[in-house]
């Protein structure tokens, strides 16, 4: 039972070693039995195969299911009401596949293909034996009354699989009592969560998400465990909240964090995506499908989803996640650290178009915070910080030239992490108002290139680099990721950022980053590929 492993890891028992080994299978892998171009439509069996590649390549499920267990469960992606194949939810084939390795591994192992989502809930919800289950539920659960199960094809697969002997059966999560769990080491968001206790008395849990993106530019492993988060003690969607446990807010300031703590409190075993037909340009039903015909697999949901991330060309090191999960112990923190088997993600990456244009804006006529990261990098987000002595303080040109402070030294802080690329300053560092506040980093550049140069403010901020000045502005705006676009030149090698931020009324916020050369909405803001921001030691 999970609860018992939560019980050890929580006192500090190892759950087992570092594996950021991730498989990677393409439908036309020579080793697979019937190889099929990317662009085919696949058969059940075909898919089933790719799975078995990929898991095999990441371990093997006898890695993750013991012959012994009672008790696996299969989380796939079915948040809103979809067809399976429309890369909107997991393709119900993956699962199958899934499923029939969890069987090979575990003959007696009862299977539940489980969901708890937040824009539909099961008519007839059932307990983990398949019971009809009497719910006392919200008014406002009762409207999402569909069957997600039964419209994504997984109530099909499980009739086939009990056909030739499979315990296997489809669990609504909404309606599952719940485990209330805090977060070893700490929680980065919530102090606690009301986890469905599925998860935990699992012998094992399986995640398997679907290629998409989204306002936190993809969802994938560590998204996909918004759903294990009963929706009668969160609500439908799971950021309404009920009087029993407020909602899990969908911010782009604290999701990442979220995303994290759920990993650290329940710990997947096993990651198998959904790469067969995924979902661009769109965070629910908005967007196109894509199809790329690829399975990948992994033990290290940090991993898997970094992979991911490459394969839908998205930067890795753009994944706020990875560095959260890094500063705890965990995860590989970047994409070169993985051991990728099987094929080449260069030869079978496809660059998705970003959510941005799925999120409009606000029925005021705001721009919506999701539409800026859903296409926004990541910035530097460790910089050292001085409060000017005046407003009108400013360095001479001399000692831009020359500048380069240490962490802790001349008035300079310490080391200081933002949680966002809205680098709120005054939020870390005291400054007279109106007054100047003084940022500092740097970074390294691969190779010389075109870049361009992505900037926001609130007041008024201008950025050096190495001494030179590269952006300016003046005056007062409402503050958004990439307002201000630059095309610019950088040559390889190290460099020195500065900004020097004005505080008057607001909080010092400004953002700047150094991106790709794309210009096309739909593609833009990716940091620089191998651009590297550091502050005192060289990544």
């Amino acid at each position: 039972m999970r609860a018992i492993w939560f019980v050890l890891v929580a006192a500090g028992v190892a759950a087992g070693a570092e594996d950021f080994t991730v498989g990677l299978v393409a439908s036309d892998d020579p080793a697979l039995e019937a190889p099929a171009p990317r662009d085919a439509e696949l058969t059940p069996d075909q898919v089933a195969a790719m799975v078995r590649r990929a898991v095999d390549l990441a371990g093997g499920m006898k890695a993750v299911v013991p012959y012994a267990a009672k008790l696996v469960l299969i989380k796939p992606n079915i948040s809103v009401v979809a067809e399976s194949g429309s890369g909107i939810i997991t393709d119900a084939r993956v699962v199958r596949g899934v499923a029939l390795l969890v069987h090979e591994a575990a003959p007696g192992a009862r299977i539940l293909v489980a969901e708890g989502a937040g824009g539909w809930r099961s008519p007839q919800p059932t307990d983990r034996n398949g019971q009809p289950q009497q719910v006392d539920s919200p008014r406002w659960g009762r409207r999402r009354m569909r069957d997600g199960f039964e419209i994504g094809g997984y109530r099909a697969v499980v009739e086939e699989l009990r056909a030739s002997g499979v315990d296997i059966d489809c669990f609504d999560l909404n309606f599952d009592t719940a485990y209330t769990l805090e977060v070893p080491g700490g929680a980065l968001a919530d102090p606690n969560y009301d986890i469905a206790s599925a998860i935990m008395d699992a012998d094992a849990w399986i995640n398997c998400p679907v290629t998409k993106t989204h306002g936190p530019k993809i969802t994938c492993c560590l998204k996909n465990q918004f759903g294990i988060l009963p929706g009668t003690i969160y609500g439908w969607s799971k950021a309404n909240g009920t009087d029993r446990h407020a909602g899990m807010p969908h911010l782009p300031g604290i999701i990442d964090e979220f995303m994290v703590d759920l990993w650290l409190a329940t710990r997947m075993d096993l990651n198998v995506v959904d790469g067969i037909t995924g979902h661009q340009a769109g965070a629910l039903w908005e967007g196109t499908p894509i199809r790329n015909n690829l399975v990948i697999a992994g033990r290290d949901p940090v991993a898997t989803d970094l992979v991911c991330a490459k394969l839908m060309g998205f930067n890795p090191d753009d994944m706020e996640f990875a560095d959260l999960a890094f500063q705890r112990g965990e995860g590989p923190g970047r994409y070169e650290r993985i051991k990728i088997k099987g094929a080449k993600v260069e030869q079978v990456a496809r660059r998705f178009k970003k959510a941005g244009s799925a999120y409009q804006g606000g029925e005021d006529g705001g721009w919506n915070e999701w539409k800026y990261q859903a296409e926004y990098g990541m910035g530097p987000r460790r910089l050292i910080l001085w409060a000017a002595p005046s407003a009108a303080h400013q360095f001479g040109e001399g000692e831009l030239a020359r500048l380069a402070p240490s962490p802790g030294k001349g008035g300079w802080s310490e080391i200081t992490w933002f949680g966002h690329d809205g680098l709120d300053l005054a939020d870390k560092a005291t400054a007279e108002r109106p007054g100047a506040i003084y940022a500092y980093t740097r970074f390294s550049m691969p190779k010389a290139d075109s870049v361009r140069f992505w900037a926001g403010s609130e007041e008024g901020v201008q950025v050096w680099i190495d001494g030179e000045e590269v952006y300016r502005y003046q005056g007062r705006r409402a503050h958004r990721l990439g307002q201000d676009r630059l095309p610019a030149y950088l040559e390889a090698g190290e460099h020195r950022l500065l900004a020097r931020v004005q505080v008057g009324e607001g909080r010092g916020e400004f953002s700047f980053n150094v991106c790709e050369p794309i210009d096309n909405e739909d593609y833009a803001g990716n940091r620089y590929p191998g651009l590297r921001y550091y502050v005192d030691k060289k990544p």
